[in-house]
């Protein structure tokens, strides 16, 4: 696992008050126990303090599982412009 879908699973985690290990990134975001609007908000919030980024809100409404959350998350750093 790489270290960004680590930190996303960690993130995501915190954000729903469970462990890293009961976070499925194959999952829809949405779809996660306990995860409401508010909860992604939260989660998007500290994963962009985490990884120093700025999500584009357009790019945010592709995001559905963890895993576009890691692509996601990647793309941002890699091209922050």
């Amino acid at each position: 696992m790489t270290q960004v879908a680590q930190g996303v699973r960690e993130v995501l985690a915190h954000v729903l008050n469970r462990t890293p290990d009961e976070i499925d990134l194959g999952m829809r975001i949405i779809e996660l126990p306990g995860m409401d609007s508010l909860h992604l908000v939260e989660a998007v919030t500290v994963a962009e303090a985490r990884w120093g980024v700025k999500f584009d809100e357009d790019d945010l409404f592709d995001v559905r599982t963890g895993h576009d959350l890691c692509a996601l998350i990647q793309q941002t750093a890699e091209d922050p412009s």
